[in-house]
């Protein structure tokens, strides 16, 4: 196979489904986040998001995949590091998320680029790395928006995220079970021929 396999690649998706459900979740739900609150909860979520991009990319079969992967596992890591380490004024936050959204979107389209499983995963994934990308690009256009601001469209982002990840991985899944079922179908036929 091509790519990462079905069966292989729904695993990480449906976990960073899951991470970001429970980012999104928690971001809209916490009534009077304080900054600080938030950049750990952040960093949190994008070191664990890195780790399952990583993971994506340990199981990954075609080279692009790969390496497209473990760059945006990279990215996530070293800025949520940053994050847990560095003490953040509003601004720079900002900076970081936008930059964060941009970067791994941009890396999320072109790993969905890569992924030959079917027109539809590919298209959950490109639109999910948009979602990514276009986060950045609103973050960088509004810097004087007020944290409960942010707050809210970064947890309605990770919202959508975690739809389209599941999607995506729902998808996965279900080719590869179509995909299991013609090779046993195919290897029936040829041992029937053979008999």
């Amino acid at each position: 196979m091509d790519a990462l396999g079905p069966g292989r690649a729904d695993r990480p998706l449906a976990a960073r489904a899951v991470l970001a459900l429970a980012f999104g979740t928690l971001a809209l739900a916490w009534p009077a986040i304080e900054l600080g609150e938030f950049v750990l909860l952040f960093a949190a979520y994008i070191l664990l998001d890195g780790l399952v991009a990583l993971w994506a990319g340990v199981i990954g079969e075609h080279p692009a995949e790969r390496w497209g992967f473990v760059a945006e596992g990279v990215v996530c890591g070293a800025l949520g590091v940053l994050a847990f380490v560095q003490p953040f004024i509003p601004l720079a936050l900002l900076y970081l998320i936008a930059t964060w959204g941009i970067v791994t979107g941009v890396l999320e389209i072109i790993v969905a680029a890569h992924i030959r499983v079917s027109a539809r995963s590919e298209w959950l994934l490109s639109l999910a790395g948009i979602s990514s990308v276009f986060l950045g690009m609103l973050l960088l256009t509004v810097p004087g928006a007020g944290s409960p601001t942010v707050v809210r469209v970064i947890g309605v982002y990770a919202l959508a995220f975690s739809l389209l990840m599941f999607l995506a991985s729902r998808k996965m899944r279900a080719e590869s079970g179509r995909a299991t079922a013609e090779r046993a179908t195919t290897a029936r036929s040829d041992v029937e021929r053979a008999a």
